[in-house]
């Protein structure tokens, strides 16, 4: 049996090779969001994270040179909103410089105010917990206080600088999810 040759990361520039190596890395794709003196404000994450079942926490990432940070910041509450799979320009609504990101977006407000985007698959209502410089970025943990499970479609994963579609990666479970027990991985 041959093993596969793996193409070699940059090795010039250490961070592009930590770009490349962690590129890898499945990760789900999310839209915080919050409202603000100024209006809603909201940008696209993809470190979001759960951190702690008691109390409920949650955890996502953002660059300390962030524009939009500084807005998200103002608010004590904010809006974890995960994208499904068919929610790519949505995705890209969120990332994009803009003075207004929810421009053609539909969104409700919160009993708090936060804007929760009407078509994400995941709602969670957060308050800010704890904020951490870490490296170049701050870690911003949020206390859950309202969740909700909008759509069973799969989420919208990014790996390798791409956008995965799970559909057809095989998915096949009634609610679009391959099922794999522990019994069936030991065949």
């Amino acid at each position: 049996m041959s093993t596969p040759t793996i193409p070699p990361a940059p090795a010039e520039d250490p961070a592009r090779t930590y770009r490349h190596v962690l590129g890898h890395v499945p990760t789900s794709v999310a839209v915080v969001t919050a409202g603000t003196r100024s209006g809603p404000v909201g940008m696209t994450v993809g470190s979001f994270t759960s951190v702690s079942l008691e109390p409920p926490l949650v955890a996502f990432f953002v660059d300390k040179a962030s524009k939009t940070w500084p807005r998200l910041y103002e608010a004590s509450h904010f809006g974890v909103n995960v994208l499904g799979q068919d929610q790519t320009a949505l995705c890209k609504a969120f990332s994009r410089r803009s003075e207004d990101r929810f421009e053609e977006v539909g969104w409700t407000p919160s009993d708090r105010g936060v804007p929760l985007l009407n078509d994400a698959i995941v709602t969670l209502e957060c308050t800010r917990y704890k904020i951490d410089l870490i490296g170049d970025h701050y870690q911003v943990v949020g206390r859950v206080e309202s969740l909700e499970l909008r759509a069973t479609n799969p989420p919208l994963i990014f790996l390798q600088g791409n956008f995965l579609n799970l559909a057809l990666q095989g998915m096949d479970g009634a609610d679009g999810y391959r099922r794999t027990n522990i019994e069936q991985r030991a065949e």
